[in-house]
């Protein structure tokens, strides 16, 4: 596997906490996505299941300290 596969996987985690698409609802968690359903190594897929809760907890964490960020400056303003 590639890094361009790892960083396409975090990609898709950044893009569904943007959207709103729940922790839970990982794409890699169905039944026909997970190995051996899905012909992919284990070890392979344990990388990108990995790497899309990583994007996703990279967005979320993004937010919380956005959101806290943005309540500072506006107690600060006010």
């Amino acid at each position: 596997m590639t890094i361009e596969t790892v960083l396409d996987w975090q990609e898709r985690g950044v893009n569904a906490r943007i959207l709103g698409i729940p922790i839970t609802e990982h794409p890699l968690t169905t039944q026909d996505n997970q190995p051996p359903h899905s012909g992919e190594l284990l070890e392979i897929w344990q990388l990108k299941y990995d790497a899309w809760l990583f994007g996703w907890w990279i967005e979320d964490s993004m937010r919380q300290f956005d959101t806290g960020i943005n309540r500072l400056l506006m107690r600060s303003a006010g």
